[in-house]
């Protein structure tokens, strides 16, 4: 689970998605994206970097990506910082 945490107009929001990591193979991934257009986020096994996996922040630009079979990424889209959480549990 995530959220972007950035006290700028339309940036709050939170996300959430269940994944599965199978070692040496990729990432398998059920959730949900964050609001204000919140919608099922899916994904097949995928080691592919760069692949998205769920969006953090309400423009959709702040998301968690894949970064090769065994791990992943937080990706800022924006040209300026912002700030957050994800917290993984297991």
């Amino acid at each position: 689970m995530g959220c972007c945490t950035t006290n700028a107009p339309g940036q709050f929001s939170v996300a959430q998605v269940t994944l599965q990591h199978a070692p040496g193979v990729g990432m398998l991934w059920v959730g949900l994206e964050a609001t204000p257009n919140a919608s099922i986020t899916q994904g097949g096994v995928s080691s592919a970097a760069g692949t998205h996996i769920v969006y953090l922040d309400s423009f959709h630009v702040l998301d968690i990506q894949v970064a090769s079979a065994d791990t992943i990424r937080i990706h800022n889209g924006y040209s300026a910082t912002r700030a957050g959480n994800v917290t993984l549990i297991w």
